[in-house]
């Protein structure tokens, strides 16, 4: 807590009162995040202190969340000024993490696509109030049980009326969308876009946070050149946005085999680098979404085996080590061999036993 500006210190020794158990957090963006526990209710909250000199939209960020009713959007339990340059609000503690969290976790295809819907809800519940997000990504998407909250409103602004776009935000360069590179606008389709991409990664497609796995032979040799910070991070973002351009950000080949045409029909109309091509509002994407659920069984990674539940039905698809897998089936509190389905590769198997 000693790292902390005086004037934070000093609430948190006001918050001592009803909280306990506080712990500084290194994810606060513009600010500062602590988490806490209630004295009275044990409940987990966080704490976001921010800074900002003056003016009506110092408080944007608590005040739109505030004003968004949604099961897919982090409510607000309490906000405060501190003083002139310093303010706070409380959210209730999701305890499974952020995204990224529930990415590395691997989850089964249904619960990805779950994820993905909850998302959708959320984010039709911001475009329902005329606002557009600007920054849907993993680190800014909280879970809490299973459920997925919009979580983080820093980069979330407000349509004027009769316009379609606003000023693109200058965050997150791998998932803004082509346009907001090209013309510096952003409207509802960027928010699809981002969401487009999330859902690729939810289904387990490989999306690096790296700048440089992008990058080309040529690319490599041209930035070796560079020595300027500025000049560096701007090659870095030329070179994603060249990737979002001819829509090869997304490696198909990385998703799993049970990952069919309908899903794969779906992230491209999400994120089709033609903005007119895109689908047009978040009430498109989940329909398109709600089709794919439909279209997918529940498989999921269980190490390097493929596990499919089924009812009571579990099948694992457990590899050789030549590139084939063996399809076995639970029998009681056992797996046996599938007589019927001779070893061959994951792809034909999972279209076998689906």
């Amino acid at each position: 807590m000693d790292a902390l500006p005086e004037e934070l210190q000093k609430a948190l020794a006001e918050l001592e009162r009803d909280h306990e158990s506080f712990e500084v957090h290194p994810g606060g963006a513009n600010g500062y995040l602590v988490f806490a526990r209630n004295r009275i209710s044990t409940a987990q909250v966080a704490i976001k202190f921010y800074y900002g000199a003056p003016g009506e939209r110092r408080h944007d960020e608590p005040r739109l969340l505030a004003s968004i009713q949604s099961p897919n959007v982090l409510r607000i339990i309490d906000a405060r000024n501190l003083s002139g340059e310093w303010a706070y609000f409380l959210t209730p503690r999701c305890g499974d993490g952020n995204l990224d969290d529930l990415i590395a976790s691997q989850p089964s295809a249904v619960q990805a696509i779950d994820v993905a819907l909850g998302i959708t809800t959320g984010a039709s519940a911001i475009h329902a109030r005329g606002l557009i997000h600007r920054d849907l990504k993993p680190a800014n998407i909280v879970c809490e049980g299973g459920i997925p909250l919009i979580a983080d409103f820093g980069s979330v602004r407000q349509l004027a009326e009769g316009e379609a776009d606003l000023p693109a935000s200058g965050h997150s360069a791998l998932y803004r969308p082509p346009e907001s590179f090209e013309t510096g606008r952003y409207g509802v389709r960027g928010d699809i876009y981002q969401v487009g991409l999330v859902t690729y990664q939810l289904l387990g497609g490989t999306l690096s946070y790296a700048p440089t796995d992008y990058f080309r032979k040529s690319d490599h040799k041209a930035y070796a050149l560079l020595t300027d910070d500025f000049e560096r991070s701007k090659f870095q973002d030329d070179v994603i946005h060249r990737r979002a351009a001819d829509a090869s950000l997304m490696d198909f080949g990385t998703l799993p085999p049970w990952v069919g045409g309908s899903a794969k029909t779906a992230l491209r109309r999400m994120t089709d680098p033609n903005l007119e091509n895109r689908l047009g509002n978040m009430a498109d994407v989940a329909a398109a979404l709600t089709h794919v659920r439909t279209d997918t069984l529940n498989w999921r990674w269980a190490g390097d085996i493929a596990r499919l539940e089924r009812g009571d039905r579990v099948i694992e698809l457990r590899p050789l080590g030549d590139g084939n897998y063996e399809p076995m089936q639970a029998k009681g509190d056992a797996f046996r061999r599938i007589p019927s389905i001779p070893n061959t590769t994951l792809k034909e198997l999972i279209r076998k036993v689906g």
